[in-house]
């Protein structure tokens, strides 16, 4: 018997079917951790948290596909957080890099240098361009759905796509001395994003918040 769908999963969720919710959680939870792990140094885990009961208090209003869907809140979590950072530190939320509101290296233990060189570059980038690239790298998502994520349309994303591709490439030279690794980093950089996707604590699953009770009133 094939698995249920996501959309049949919702549903049924829905309709007051917790195990559909806890189900939908355990198949997602993990890219909801990747989302925040290399954009926050502390409190990731609060802000996973704080995306599960979002997504339990908005199940009856998805108008997208549950994964976009869950990643839109993500987002969202994510820019309340950051616009707090930015507010305490007296920096632009909108051109800021989580380099500058959180300040630190990556709280990942890259295992070879390119990977530190791209999780930093990513880290230094503004963060709607960390943003992007990381759906695309992390999660393997196209442009339509990051467009349906962050609003948009299809082209507009695939562009800034581009752009913050391209400015990656800029960052990452500003952070190396070493000619050799921004080349060997550049070669493959698909290649160290899948493994550095692969190191990511939201690999490891988790669990999300408790869903009795949490059918429709």
């Amino acid at each position: 018997m094939s698995a249920p769908s996501d959309a049949n999963l919702l549903e049924a969720w829905r309709g007051g079917d917790d195990r559909a919710g806890e189900l939908l959680f355990n198949r997602h939870g993990a890219a909801i951790a990747r989302f925040f792990e290399n954009k926050v140094r502390v409190g990731a885990e609060d802000l996973v948290q704080a995306t599960f009961l979002a997504m339990i208090e908005k199940r009856e209003v998805v108008t997208i596909d549950f994964r976009a869907y869950m990643f839109a809140i993500a987002r969202n979590v994510l820019r309340s957080h950051v616009r707090r950072l930015a507010r305490d530190r007296g920096v632009d939320p909108d051109v800021s890099s989580m380099a500058t509101m959180d300040p630190g290296p990556s709280t990942l233990a890259g295992q070879r240098r390119e990977h530190r060189l791209l999780l930093e570059g990513l880290r230094h980038l503004p963060l709607d361009s960390q943003v992007l690239l990381e759906l695309h790298y992390w999660e393997g998502l196209d442009a339509g759905t990051i467009a349906k994520i962050t609003g948009g349309q299809a082209s507009s994303a695939r562009q800034r796509l581009t752009r913050a591709r391209r400015k990656l490439d800029e960052v990452m030279a500003q952070l190396t001395a070493t000619p050799e690794l921004l080349a060997t980093t550049l070669q493959d950089l698909e290649g160290w994003a899948a493994q550095i996707r692969g190191m990511l604590g939201g690999e490891k699953g988790g669990s999300g918040p408790d869903l009795e009770g949490g059918g429709p009133a």
